[in-house]
């Protein structure tokens, strides 16, 4: 568990490496401090004693022999050293104190009193004659030699001194002494120094990686706060930038993906309401193809009422012209939908276009003795088609004319409405009923609820008119006024 968890964070492997790295380096000091001590220790001590030994022969050399002991005395307790003086004869001289005198083996001489505890074996001389110093092996030490001349004396005397140095050093004892608290505080230091490096390391690392992970789940609510300079920071802002366009890219993907579901939701609307129209015209086509399939059945057969065909072919015609009316109005319809944008780009005079069509159903409103009040702008432009706006105006008065009591009034009113292009035809006399009203501009919809050309058209005119419109970015309500029913057209287009 313990191992998963150090390998799963970084700041555990940054610490444990950073501490084993410190003591790691605190034991390699350690252990070179220990092996260079006694050596360097030696050195320091030889070479400080060197320094003594010459004053002590500058001091000798105002001093005559008999007077040296006490000299010699204090040089030796100043020193804690062990000396040996030597005549010129090879034979240690006595002094008259506690100083040292040559073993055996340097003259033949009797051991005398207070002679240091080694033993004399070579003399090598290092320099010629009248040289200040010689080296003297005592024992497993290095002893320091050097001529002295007393005061009055001619001849030149030895004076040996070697440092007390003992088997194990006192340096390194006392850093044995001391290992254990070295290595505790040594701990101690490498963990706190390992800690604080491990966090100064790996916290922004640790703060990266959460926003990195965020990233990847897409959310892009956070900033990194990183102030560094350094990589990590320059990072974090990469990581800032990288979201700030990432943001942007998404929001813009969004856009488009709504923009695209809305066309698909719109092409499959257009879809239904188009095999919905089919379906619908199909119903239209059947009813009267059945009914002059049978008309003419019957007269080929010559059953019954059939015999007179004058008449009946008369009514087959009629209904044939029905059919006809039918099938034109849903080739215009087919018509409408394909057509183009280049197509709508002419100039059209709207005012014009209701004269034109009030012309054309004066007839019908003479016959229904119906009353017309016009109102119109002149020079009213607005841009598309021509023929189909003319047909939409047309379908819209012919509604009117139709659904009007005998002596009624349509009151048609064309001009500008806050700056736009718009068209009113009012009817008297008849209302559409509150429930009806959202259903007028459906195809082959009858305010009746039934199929029967004698109260009701196709059903397909005001649908045309709501076709023709949307393409000319125009739009058509009808509602009920006090009068009757009036039909707005508005253009959204500037006139």
């Amino acid at each position: 568990m313990l191992r998963k968890r150090i390998c799963n964070s970084l700041s555990a492997r940054v610490f444990l490496a950073t501490a084993l790295v410190l003591l790691l380096a605190g034991a390699i000091t350690f252990g070179l401090i220990a092996w260079a001590t006694p050596s360097t220790y030696t050195a320091v001590l030889n070479d400080d004693l060197t320094g003594q030994v010459n004053a002590l022969v500058e001091k000798l050399a105002s001093t005559a022999l008999a007077d040296c002991g006490p000299v010699l005395d204090a040089f030796l307790r100043n020193t804690g050293a062990d000396a040996l003086l030597v005549g010129p004869d090879g034979v240690a001289v006595e002094t008259g104190s506690r100083f040292a005198i040559c073993p055996a083996e340097a003259g033949g001489g009797e051991e005398a009193p207070n002679s240091p505890a080694v033993a004399y074996t070579t003399v090598e001389m290092q320099g010629g004659k009248g040289a200040e110093s010689v080296t003297v092996t005592l024992s497993d030490q290095a002893a320091i030699a050097a001529e002295v001349y007393f005061a009055g004396q001619r001849e030149a005397y030895t004076l040996y001194v070697t440092p007390r140095l003992k088997a194990e050093n006192l340096a390194v004892r006392a850093l044995v002494q001391m290992a254990p608290w070295l290595l505790l505080a040594l701990l101690a230091f490498s963990l706190l120094c390992a800690l604080a490096y491990s966090k100064y390391i790996a916290r922004p690392i640790v703060r990266l990686s959460g926003i990195a992970g965020k990233l990847a789940e897409l959310d892009l609510g956070w900033t990194c706060e990183e102030t560094r300079q350094d990589e990590i920071g320059q990072l974090g802002q990469s990581l800032n930038q990288m979201a700030q366009k990432l943001s942007a890219a998404l929001q813009e993907l969004k856009a488009s993906n709504e923009a695209l579901r809305g066309e698909v939701e719109q092409e499959r609307e257009l879809e239904r309401q188009r095999t919905a129209f089919f379906s619908a015209a199909s119903h239209e086509l059947k009813t009267p193809v059945t009914i002059l399939k049978g008309q003419l059945s019957g007269m080929l057969d010559g059953v019954g009422v059939y015999r007179d065909r004058e008449t009946y072919l008369a009514r087959s015609l009629q209904v044939t012209a029905r059919m006809e009316a039918l099938i034109q109005e849903i080739l215009t319809v087919s018509r409408m939908e394909a057509l183009d944008g280049a197509a709508l780009c002419g100039e059209v005079d709207l005012s014009e276009a209701v004269e034109r069509q009030l012309a054309l159903v004066a007839e019908l409103l003479g016959q229904r003795n119906l009353k017309v009040k016009a109102e119109l702008c002149p020079e009213l432009t607005v841009r598309g088609d021509w023929r189909m706006l003319e047909k939409a105006v047309g379908n819209l008065l012919a509604n009117a004319a139709l659904y009007s009591p005998q002596g009624g009034e349509i009151c048609v009113w064309c001009g500008r409405r806050q700056g736009k292009a718009a068209l009113t035809i009012e009817n008297t006399g008849v209302w559409i009923k509150a429930e009806a009203l959202p259903h007028l501009f459906e195809p082959f919809y009858r305010e009746e609820g039934s199929h029967n050309r004698r109260t009701g058209g196709s059903g397909l005119g005001l649908y045309l008119v709501r076709v023709i419109l949307e393409r000319h970015g125009a739009g058509c309500r009808i509602e009920n006024t006090e009068r009757g029913v009036r039909a707005a057209v508005c253009f959204d287009g500037p006139s």
